[in-house]
């Protein structure tokens, strides 16, 4: 039950992610919701719940960013592995860990979509792609405590506890 609703707000988060939020946002950029998500997912349930929903994910943003098909995945990658090693040290120590883990993770994320834009010929200049990946980074750690906030409300009132059972 929770691995289904929580891909209904993936799914639902992607599709806002790629076309509502690109039209409304004034800046032309915005934090990474679903590397958020991604992230807090694997931080309360373990790298390996969080790399099952990679494969998926990665191949919805593609196609519906025309990435290369398994380039988005392959970012989310370190995404999911940087949430599972903290586990749940990393929401249960205050701020400051959560804040250093999403930006840790977009750095990494960012890194990868880089590596995977140079080998198909479609990067930015460096100093760009530094750039965004900095204002991206300081972005999600706006929106970590709410969508944390969700998960964990979804957690109490006894979502989470039947999947784990």
């Amino acid at each position: 039950m929770t691995r289904l609703f929580f891909a209904l707000v993936l799914t639902s988060m992607a599709y806002a992610q790629t076309t509502v939020f690109p039209a409304i946002n004034v800046l032309g950029i915005g934090p990474n919701l679903i590397l958020v998500l991604v992230l807090v997912w694997s931080g309360l349930r373990g790298a390996p719940e969080g790399l099952l929903w990679v494969f998926p994910l990665g191949l919805l943003l593609d196609l519906l960013t025309l990435n290369p098909l398994g380039s988005s995945g392959l970012a989310l990658v370190p995404v999911a592995l940087i949430g599972g090693l903290a586990r749940r040290r990393l929401f249960h120590s205050g701020l400051i860990i959560p804040l250093v883990a999403v930006v840790a993770a977009t750095l990494a994320h960012q890194l990868v979509s880089l590596v995977v834009a140079l080998l198909a010929g479609t990067s930015y200049p460096l100093l760009v792609s530094v750039r965004l990946a900095l204002l991206t980074a300081l972005l999600n750690v706006v929106v970590v405590p709410p969508l944390y906030l969700v998960v964990v409300l979804l957690d109490r009132m006894g979502v989470g506890r039947a999947a784990q059972a």
